[in-house]
């Protein structure tokens, strides 16, 4: 049956000149050992089915297909479905594609579920891809770097000021933009100032659990030796804030020897307009993340790459996914690198006997525009801690 209903839905497709109703995606998110949630944006909304399998090495990607979860039209007001898949097997990469009645077929994508303990995990961070009005897509150039990079990453997570205002045209940008990776890993964002808590941020991503609005103003991810709590340091009321104190402690007591935390204002930066950070994150979050261990913290905001650390805890600002540049000026204490002339991506290894980290630059920007290249601008070892 699996096998007819595709034929009969292009059958139908031809005779009345249906076309694809896939706008963006798909994408995947809310990944665990036994889970993922892959979504995408259809319009008009429509049924469809997502068929997926374990990648099984020499098959090419349009023939893996094992499984298949029907689904009806999506209502959303966006034209968002998601479909949740279950019964995964833990530490095994798999493929997906989403087929719609009338015989379309989305791209071939991919997704990991979340390996044991003690195996190596990959992931890959960036932040401020919000939109451009001229010029080559800055934001695609970061995407298919990330799709060409040397490993391939178990989740990538987003920094924050995903889009510059959160209204359709600006998504559909962002993830049309990005689609060069997010077809091949969970995308784990956190809100930045310019998403404006808006209800269209909640709607299009599946996060870990989480708390807050919805359950997803900030969550936890826990995957195989890595926890990775985000965090919205837009919040204004003192109550969110204490929740979210909480939120760390609880989720940061665990066994995971490698720790992060991501969330978007910077703590500390020698940006010239930001400089030289938060006041309010120094005095109440850095002494909870020296007190719980944690190994890096990744923030955006601040349009430049820097490396700061203070206090056992290494701070990066990720601020390079394709947003117009900002220059940094005085170096704030604890500042060991720091670079404001490329778009860039941050990948990371945990395993191994420490966290390896990059800051891997994909375009220098100048008065001519984006050149396209490959320059290491940081790299550096955090050995495991004793």
């Amino acid at each position: 049956m699996r096998a007819v209903a595709p034929l009969l839905g292009l059958l139908l497709g031809v005779l009345l000149g249906w076309g694809s109703p896939l706008r963006y995606g798909p994408w995947t998110g809310a990944p665990e050992a036994r889970a993922v949630t892959v979504s995408w944006v259809a319009s008009p909304a429509s049924p469809a089915a997502v068929e997926y399998g374990p990648l099984r090495r020499g098959w090419p990607l349009d023939l893996f297909p094992l499984w298949a979860r029907y689904v009806p039209a999506q209502t959303a007001d966006w034209g968002i479905a998601h479909v949740r898949l279950e019964g995964l097997e833990p530490g095994t990469w798999y493929t997906y594609r989403v087929v719609f009645l009338d015989g379309s077929r989305s791209p071939v994508g991919t997704f990991r579920t979340a390996p044991y303990p003690g195996e190596p995990v990959t992931f890959a961070v960036l932040s401020d891809t919000q939109w451009q009005w001229t010029g080559p897509n800055r934001v695609r150039m970061v995407a298919e770097a990330l799709g060409r990079a040397s490993f391939a990453f178990h989740f990538v997570l987003h920094g924050g000021d995903l889009v510059e205002t959160p209204i359709p045209s600006h998504w559909e940008f962002f993830f049309s933009s990005l689609a060069p990776v997010l077809r091949w890993a969970p995308i784990l964002p956190v809100l930045g100032n310019h998403e404006r808590d808006s209800i269209s941020y909640y709607e299009h991503f599946a996060l870990p659990p989480g708390g807050g609005r919805l359950g997803k103003r900030w969550w936890t991810l826990r995957w195989g030796d890595v926890v990775v709590v985000g965090l919205d340091s837009n919040a204004r009321s003192p109550r969110d804030y204490l929740d979210q104190a909480e939120w760390l402690r609880a989720s940061l007591s665990g066994p995971e020897p490698h720790r992060f935390v991501v969330f978007h204002h910077p703590v500390f930066s020698s940006d010239r307009s930001y400089g030289p950070g938060s006041e309010g994150l120094q005095a109440l979050w850095h002494p909870l993340f020296v007190e719980l261990g944690v190994d890096l913290v990744f923030t955006g905001h601040a349009h430049n790459y820097e490396r700061i650390e203070r206090d056992g805890v290494t701070y990066l600002v990720c601020g390079g996914g394709g947003a117009n540049l900002y220059p940094l000026g005085s170096r704030v204490p604890g500042s060991v690198a720091g670079s404001d002339e490329y778009l860039f991506y941050v990948p990371v290894r945990a395993g191994g006997g420490g966290v390896a980290v990059e800051g891997v630059g994909v375009a220098r920007v100048g008065e001519g525009g984006p050149v396209p290249g490959r320059w290491v601008i940081d790299a550096f070892v955090r050995p495991d801690r004793p």
